[in-house]
């Protein structure tokens, strides 16, 4: 029984890393157009493309443009107490505004990247309730709002289609929020409050 390759093993392969290159260009292109690119069969390329999914190499999904939502990318530095680390980067991932989520070595041990698909929501994030600074375990903090993305022109921002929960992923109840009851947020994506694009 052949050994399963992995990742850098799979992308040795010249006619992987073209296909690679042509899926990040347009991700929807049919087999037979990889397969005439490639100067193989759209079977060949078919076999190429599940040994990449099958390995969890290559992700294949939906991404949104941040500039055609007008939406705002926050960059949000935290310095999180190392107990309450885990739980934490649980909680965010689950926050549908979390486009990017990791932990650093350095002074910060945690970075997000949000998106604030309303223009209220900027201050919100970085000053109001669900502001990520103001959780309880992060002991400092720095937000950076982006002025303008040069790369990537899309990100998997997260689009909830049935608005159902009651409560936020972080804990918190849209529907009691000051905020939202003055109009200024249109709560969180993840809930039946949303009044939002997303």
């Amino acid at each position: 029984m052949p050994r399963e390759l992995k990742g850098r093993e799979l992308l040795a392969s010249e006619k992987r890393r073209i296909m690679v290159s042509l899926l990040q260009e347009d991700g929807r292109m049919s087999l037979t157009e990889l397969g005439k690119a490639l100067g193989i069969s759209h079977v060949a390329a078919k076999k190429h493309l599940n040994k990449l999914l099958s390995s969890g190499l290559l992700k294949v999904r939906a991404c949104l443009s941040p500039r055609e939502l007008d939406a705002r990318l926050l960059v949000v530095l935290c310095e999180v107490e190392h107990d309450r680390l885990v739980e934490l980067l649980d909680m965010f991932s689950r926050c549908p505004r979390v486009v990017f989520l990791s932990t650093l070595i350095g002074p910060y041990n945690l970075m997000a990247v949000m998106v604030a698909e309303d223009p209220g929501l900027v201050k919100i994030m970085s000053l109001g309730a669900c502001c990520i600074r103001r959780v309880e375990g992060i002991r400092r903090s720095e937000l950076y709002v982006v002025d303008e993305v040069f790369y990537p022109d899309a990100l998997p921002i997260r689009v909830v289609p049935r608005k159902e929960a009651e409560g936020t992923p972080c804990g918190l109840v849209c529907g009691s929020c000051d905020f939202y009851a003055r109009g200024e947020c249109p709560a969180c994506p993840a809930t039946r409050w949303y009044r939002g694009v997303l």
